[in-house]
């Protein structure tokens, strides 16, 4: 071989087919380390959203401490028309801050949409909430996957009102920790469906659930759609309510129902990641671990149980 055929063959360039199997093998790669690396940061994400969550329930030991009772919520100044009229909700009389202007069942909007650009809502939202001065921190009212905009009614809970995402059991407010320990029914509630839809929970009259800190649920990852980005941006979990199941979120098998993880703060105040069908709504969440609500999926509203669980305001209205 002389010194030019040496010469060409150090300096000749790669083969067609070579270039193919070097792109093939770094299609591979993307295709196995790219869903892998979205994993992990969707599992961050939940893990802050926890973190965040957690440091709200410390905020409210801080408000329980100096209180007695847990901070107010939207629906127990709405129920107080069980016991005679609805009371006002102007901002700064529950735990997140918001207003509304419900009055019986005639609504007028608060804010202004979208919710996210609206003045009076940023400046309430959460620092006129009744447990800010403990937390001192905007940032942990939100997951750090609910992106602020227009609320979509999708699996992924997408659009959030930028100020809180997060809401708290709605029937509990200014009830002291010690009297959730347990409920007697006073009528039955039969049927209740659980999450998924394939089970149902019966109560009867006369029937005590024993409630243990470490399962009963108090603060919840709401979905911005219902209603936490649309006509209530309050932070108030009611039986209507749905939670978001955007962390882990993986399509149904066969056609079925996608589902996802959702963050939950219980009255102990751990945190839990957990697995839910997408839309899982408040009534199952509640029928799961036995606390009544108001509006079941079929029947008249349970005023009877709702009326003993919550707590009765002594008037006169403070503001």
């Amino acid at each position: 071989m002389n010194k030019h055929h040496r010469c060409w063959s150090r300096a000749r360039g790669f083969t067609l087919l070579e270039v193919l199997i070097v792109v093939a093998v770094v299609a591979l790669l993307v295709a196995i380390l790219v869903p892998a690396l979205s994993g992990a940061r969707d599992q961050a994400r939940s893990m802050v959203c926890r973190s965040n969550m957690k440091q709200l329930m410390n905020g409210m030991s801080f408000y329980i401490a100096d209180y007695q009772v847990l901070p107010g919520t939207h629906s127990l100044f709405f129920f107080q028309a069980l016991f005679g009229a609805a009371w006002s909700r102007p901002s700064g009389v529950t735990w997140d801050g918001a207003r509304d202007r419900l009055v019986g069942l005639t609504f007028n909007a608060a804010y202004t949409q979208p919710h996210d650009l609206d003045p009076e809502f940023i400046a309430h939202v959460p620092r006129k909430g009744t447990i800010f001065k403990y937390t001192k921190q905007e940032k942990i009212y939100t997951c750090p996957s609910d992106k602020p905009g227009k609320a979509e009614d999708t699996a992924l809970g997408g659009g959030g009102n930028g100020r809180l995402g997060y809401s708290l059991n709605a029937y509990i407010g200014y009830k002291a920790p010690e009297h959730l320990q347990s409920f007697t029914y006073v009528a039955a509630s039969p049927d209740n469906r659980l999450p998924g839809g394939l089970k149902k929970r019966s109560f009867t009259a006369g029937q005590r659930v024993v409630f243990s800190p470490g399962s009963f649920m108090v603060l919840f990852e709401e979905h911005p759609f219902y209603h936490m980005n649309t006509s209530f941006p309050e932070g108030n979990f009611n039986c209507l309510d749905r939670i978001a199941t955007r962390h882990m979120l993986k399509g149904g098998a066969k056609g079925g129902v996608p589902e996802g993880r959702t963050s939950i703060v219980f009255l102990d105040g751990h945190a839990e990641s957990r697995l839910y069908p997408a839309k899982t709504m408040g009534r199952e969440l509640f029928a799961e671990f036995g606390q009544p609500h108001v509006w079941r999926e079929s029947g008249p509203p349970d005023t009877a149980n709702m009326a003993a669980f919550l707590t009765r305001l002594r008037g006169p209205c403070p503001w």
